[in-house]
């Protein structure tokens, strides 16, 4: 049987080598090209099952390339690199004929994923610890245990589905990884996926980045210059922190989601784009529909399906996953050798994780940095995981009882772990003083540091 073949077009020979190699990962014998002129002459003469190509190249560029060979074989799937992934570009590619446009750099996970979905590939659980199970590629870390389980169930229905999906949670859950993973799953995976933040966007260019603007429609308008509903045509579009629209931009945005056109700033010329609607928001619009800041027809436009997904605090036996995958991951990023330790997993396991996955990622990050090489200790965490209330995880004398209840044992082993180290740090390690600001006996203090291995 033939092997599966992949191009891969890069002039520069770094990138290309990593290409080359997720590319072999996923099964495909790669034949190199470092122009596009040269690219093309290849994929003229071979029977390729993928295009990977840069943008900016010599003797052809990247766009001219995808055009040529969207030409020679309608159905050859094409992925299109480019370090400067501009609304127009990112347009221009998908009209000459890419599937795809990432932006460089690209991380080697959802480079993976990318041509995996394009070639309607299985993800492989190899490798794997057996309590892991995939569902959602490479980036969808989870045990999928209660509610996360739950939620994945619900994920998979509603990805075999063009209804539109409000998902909730708190800031740092993940919410765009969720919906990213559902337009994967869907129809429109070999669309587009168009994030939208619309907190980050100032109101006077909402409109124009959503629905594009025409030449002339105000100063620096030099050009058409096409939304991100257009873009998101064939496929997904994201509208992050929907919550925090003014009134006057939701009536705009109704109508819009109920008649899929809209017209761009300075133009009278209607729009038609057949994208689905992800909508994504921390807070909660039933209060604001109740205060009268959120639109009531918008809401339940919006919530034809509701997705929640639960903090880190509730889903604490991902937290070693997690730990596991992001190292993993900046091992690779930086060039590092940091390894887990096992009592290190059950410190993070009691730490409250207020800013959520997010928080936990950053946390790594920097604990391998630090680290560098070898078995990740405490004293590479930063303070906040050894406080007396966890992150808002583990109450104090004057907090109450977390809703979702809490571990009794745990909460007092990092309680008095937490007095330890600070008697230590305030005396500057003596263990007499420590041992006497603790009214407890030096020899009690020796073997308690032994016994909970505190440095």
């Amino acid at each position: 049987m033939a092997a599966v073949q992949a191009l891969v077009v890069e002039d520069d020979s770094e990138v290309r080598q990593i290409f080359r190699e997720v590319c072999s990962s996923c099964d495909l014998e790669v034949h190199e090209a470092s122009r596009g002129d040269e690219g093309l002459r290849l994929v003229e003469g071979g029977d390729y099952s993928l295009l990977l190509s840069d943008y900016m190249m010599p003797g052809m560029d990247g766009l001219e390339l995808v055009g040529r060979a969207r030409q020679l074989h309608p159905q050859l799937p094409i992925l299109l690199v480019t370090g400067y992934a501009t609304t127009e570009r990112v347009v221009g590619a998908m009209q000459a004929g890419a599937n795809c446009v990432l932006e460089k750099p690209v991380e080697v996970p959802r480079l993976v994923d990318t041509i995996r979905n394009l070639l309607g590939k299985p993800e492989t659980t190899a490798g794997d610890r057996p309590r892991r199970r995939k569902r959602f590629g490479h980036r969808f870390v989870s045990s999928f245990q209660g509610r996360m389980g739950q939620l994945a169930d619900l994920m998979e229905k509603v990805a075999r589905t063009d209804c539109t999906v409000l998902i909730r949670g708190e800031s740092g859950t993940g919410k765009e990884l969720v919906a990213r993973a559902i337009h994967e799953q869907s129809n429109r995976a070999r669309g587009p996926f168009v994030p939208v933040n619309c907190g980050a966007i100032p109101e006077s260019l909402l409109e124009s980045e959503l629905f594009g603007h025409a030449r002339g429609a105000f100063s620096g308008a030099y050009r058409d210059r096409p939304g991100r509903f257009a873009l998101a045509d064939g496929g997904t579009i994201f509208l992050d922190e929907v919550g925090e629209m003014s009134a006057a931009f939701q009536v705009k945005l109704l109508r819009v989601l109920q008649e899929h056109c809209f017209e761009p700033v300075g133009s009278t010329r209607q729009v038609f784009s057949d994208f689905r609607v992800i909508a994504a928001t921390h807070r909660d619009l039933t209060k604001l529909v109740a205060e009268g800041s959120f639109r009531e027809d918008l809401y339940y436009r919006l919530n034809v399906m509701e997705l929640n997904i639960p903090p880190l605090r509730q889903r604490r036996e991902d937290i070693g996953l997690l730990v596991e995958y992001f190292v993993g991951r900046f091992n690779e990023r930086h060039g590092l050798a940091v390894e887990i330790d096992e009592s290190l997993l059950k410190l993070l396991g009691r730490y409250g994780w207020p800013g959520n996955v997010r928080e936990l990622e950053n946390l790594i990050e920097r604990a391998c940095i630090l680290r560098g090489g070898g078995r990740m200790h405490s004293s590479d965490l930063p303070p906040r995981i050894f406080s007396s209330d966890g992150g808002a995880g583990v109450p104090g004398p004057d907090l109450e009882l977390p809703e979702e209840g809490i571990d009794f044992y745990a909460a007092l082993e990092q309680f008095e772990n937490n007095l330890i180290r600070q008697a230590l740090e305030r005396c500057q390690g003596n263990k007499n003083r420590a041992a006497a600001l603790l009214s407890m006996n030096r020899t009690t203090l020796v073997e308690k540091l032994k016994k909970k291995k505190i440095a």
